[in-house]
């Protein structure tokens, strides 16, 4: 039985393992004392409220994580109370994956969006996860575009 609870700053170790794994599954080579950096980020982000992340438990082991960033948004038809949360990721280990890890973490996400009147949930798939979102309900909405500046 999969267990999903919601991440403390004591988690922050265990969210930069997930998260490093991730970004390297999806190709990128991250640079030396990256993941210093990045614990440091999360135990900050999540202590500020700027990063909510949940992790998921099979066996005593955590087996996944998502995380989200809270956005303000300008009040509009699709975001009423202008509250939106962004999707950064949801990762489940490899050995775990197609046994319903995926879907407990955003069933979680969701719920506790609702909870707190989130207006929506943002995300960009990948090839691999857009049909897990589609499930849930996700539907393409717009073409983002992006400026890098760093």
């Amino acid at each position: 039985m999969t267990r999903v609870r919601q991440a403390v700053q004591g988690d922050a170790g265990t969210l930069t393992e997930l998260r490093c794994a991730f970004l390297e599954e999806m190709g990128q080579q991250l640079p030396d004392g990256f993941a210093d950096h990045l614990r440091d980020w999360i135990e900050t982000a999540l202590l500020a409220g700027r990063l909510h992340a949940w992790l998921a438990e099979h066996e005593g082991r955590v087996v996944g994580s998502a995380a989200v960033n809270p956005y303000p948004h300008m009040p509009s038809a699709n975001y009423p109370t202008g509250q939106g949360w962004y999707l950064l990721n949801v990762y489940v280990k490899p050995a775990q994956r197609q046994g319903g890890v995926g879907t407990a973490l955003l069933a979680a996400v969701g719920s506790a969006a609702r909870e707190r009147g989130i207006d929506a949930l943002t995300l960009h798939a990948n090839t691999r996860a857009r049909a897990l979102y589609e499930r849930h309900g996700f539907k393409l909405s717009t073409d983002a575009m992006r400026l890098g500046l760093a």
